[in-house]
């Protein structure tokens, strides 16, 4: 394990966070002058709607960090494309089904929780939000890709470029087209982020093409497995967040939803600044696994004694 890398990349994870917690905090301020309360807590419910749906990509994105990291200590680099490719085709498929399918229940939950003169606004950003969250959720595993690589810090620094590039583009959006402006800028932004990305890994990886195309069925099966795990223990979670403004909105209104978006988002930074840090060692100790699996204990005991 190389511990400069693994000390950068934990170093540019925290960065990440307060960074893009300054970021959120200017954005926020901006939507709430120029849309308002309810039109924030619109935006908030109908993207906490659609986040249910991301129960759909298996876990796959925590099973591309190991998988990746263990065919690079291999130097079976076919197979490190072929996990690339099959869970970014797994979860863009499965995925994008699921969202097909949900969408009229998503409607039907809109309908319940938002008063009926803001549904139309709400239903008109549904279908953005539901596209923005398919490419999202494709481009997490490319981001997991390069966390395999060890090179969290160009994901950090991509995610950074991203949430700035993402505050631009409402600048300019919002105060002319509403709320459809901020939807279209969290599309622009991930498909932005989604092909740099992909670019990043292609550089760190060449054998990847151009686009990818190969499904390979022994490591869909090596990962599903893994992944599941991951799933199954953040269940609970994915629906904490909707169902908590889903209630907001019906007994407390859209504007209260909106401030607890602002609130929950910066709790939610400060807790990451913690947990970043040791993801870091995720893929680091993944690589050890395969190279020295006896150093593993020492840093498992180093960690927790820092």
């Amino acid at each position: 394990m190389q511990k400069r890398q693994v000390f950068r990349n934990a170093a540019f994870s925290v960065l990440q966070i307060v960074v893009i917690s300054g970021v959120l905090f200017v954005l926020y301020r901006f939507l709430l002058d120029v849309l308002g309360a309810e039109q924030l807590g619109i935006w908030s419910l109908v993207l906490a709607t659609t986040s249910v749906t991301q129960i759909a990509n298996l876990g796959l994105s925590g099973s591309v960090v190991k998988f990746v990291a263990k065919y690079i200590a291999r130097e079976e680099n076919e197979n490190v494309s072929g996990v690339i490719q099959t869970a970014a085709l797994s979860v863009g498929v499965f995925v994008g089904l699921v969202l097909l399918l949900g969408y009229p229940f998503a409607r039907w939950i809109l309908a319940l929780v938002i008063p009926g003169g803001s549904l139309p606004l709400a239903l008109s950003i549904l279908p953005y939000a539901f596209l923005a969250l398919w490419i999202m959720v494709i481009t997490s595993i490319f981001q997991a890709g390069l966390d395999g690589y060890q090179r969290i810090d160009f994901r950090s620094i991509l995610l950074i470029g991203g949430a700035v590039f993402h505050l631009l583009l409402c600048l300019v959006l919002a105060p002319s087209k509403g709320l459809i402006g901020v939807a279209y800028a969290r599309i622009i932004q991930n498909i932005a982020v989604l092909i740099i990305c992909w670019l990043l890994l292609k550089k760190s990886l060449p054998l990847l093409p151009i686009f990818p195309y190969q499904w390979n069925n022994r490591l869909f099966r090596e990962i599903i497995a893994y992944g599941l795990n991951f799933q199954i223990m953040s269940v609970t979670a994915m629906f904490y967040d909707p169902v908590t403004k889903a209630l907001l909105s019906k007994f407390g209104g859209l504007s209260m939803v909106g401030y607890y978006e602002m609130a929950s988002r910066m709790v939610q930074q400060s807790r990451a600044l913690i947990v970043s840090a040791n993801q870091v060692l995720v893929p680091a100790i993944a690589d050890l696994q395969e190279r020295t699996p006896e150093k593993i204990q020492s840093i498992d005991s180093q960690r927790y004694r820092e």
